[in-house]
């Protein structure tokens, strides 16, 4: 990313002196104070490195390996033995991602001057298909909290946030008072990296906003709270608190489905394609950086035309 910063090259002799456990911690510091990276994110990459110096030190007989011996043989023995260990190959795609992270961090502040991992081949993932709601069970879900409350309006207004703009979890965490544009009908959203990016919201969400608004705003004691949504304490809801919220609603009103927030950024997707929305605009509106991350919504389009062919052809059956 052109926009990340490293530490200046003066650090780089601590660095060189320091084996694989100091420089991880340099780099996991790197990550949420100058790239801004989620906590879920840092404490999964530490996990990682952690993990793979465990193995470089049996590999190599040495608890004090350096990073400078670390090469592409090390990388794939490592990946084996995750296989070997029945690791998911998604788990094992993450623990590479966060290698070739650190190796490009360590590049670039002196310390080693190529990576060992760039050219080692990611694992090809299994594709799960997303099972989004139907737009029936969307609506009776955003309709289901009554907002005749501070609770009931928080949960009606963040219902609607989410199915209304695709936002992942961590966005709506983050999402503050002044991110909301009533006037463009729009919402500035941090998305990974800190990544900026606004999207519309329609007016029914609009409306549980302002109904919600009003209970946040008698709630506060004074104006210093910039959060939007709200605890019952006053302060910014968490990621923990939001998932209890969707759970309960989606546990009220929905059956077989995965009831956590990221189903809604699905089922934001998966309607807006249903309905002729153009690929590269929903790329934009859920932040995505690459196209073909977005194309697993196309499959679940897909999936959805040949349920209905097979039920409503009369030769749907026949091969």
């Amino acid at each position: 990313m052109s926009s990340e910063t490293y530490p200046n090259r003066n650090e780089v002799s601590d660095d060189k002196r320091n084996g694989i456990a100091e420089t991880s911690k340099r780099f996991l510091i790197s990550l949420k104070e100058q790239l801004h990276y989620s906590e879920n994110t840092i404490q999964a990459y530490a996990v990682d490195l952690a993990q793979f110096n465990d193995f470089l030190s049996e590999y190599h007989l040495d608890s004090n390996i350096t990073v400078e011996k670390i090469d592409k043989a090390s990388i794939r023995h490592f990946l084996g033995m995750l296989v070997e260990k029945g690791i998911s190959r998604k788990s094992i795609a993450r623990k590479l991602a966060a290698l070739r992270s650190w190796f490009k961090y360590l590049i670039r502040i002196g310390v080693i001057d190529y990576n060992p991992a760039k050219s080692v081949s990611f694992p090809k993932l299994e594709k799960k298909l997303p099972s989004p709601l139907s737009v029936e069970e969307a609506v009776r879900l955003v309709t289901a909290p009554k907002a005749d409350s501070f609770a009931g309006a928080r949960d009606s207004a963040l219902l609607e946030l989410l199915y209304g703009t695709g936002a992942r979890l961590s966005e709506i965490v983050g999402l503050d008072i002044q991110n909301l544009n009533r006037e463009s009908g729009t919402v500035r959203l941090f998305g990974k990296g800190s990544k900026e990016r606004i999207v519309p919201l329609g007016g029914p969400g609009w409306k549980a906003l302002e109904i919600y608004i009003g209970f946040r705003n008698s709630k506060l004691s004074d104006g210093d709270e910039v959060a939007l949504f709200l605890n019952k304490q006053g302060k910014r809801l968490s990621g923990r608190g939001i998932q209890r919220i969707v759970k309960k609603y989606m546990s009220m009103t929905v059956e077989n489905k995965g009831k956590n927030p990221h189903t809604l950024r699905h089922t934001f997707a998966t309607h807006l394609l249903e309905r002729g929305a153009d690929l590269n605009a929903v790329k934009e509106l859920l932040g995505h950086e690459d196209l073909a991350t977005t194309q697993i919504y196309t499959h679940v389009e897909a999936e959805g035309l040949k349920k209905a062919y097979k039920q409503a052809h009369p030769r749907a059956g026949t091969k």
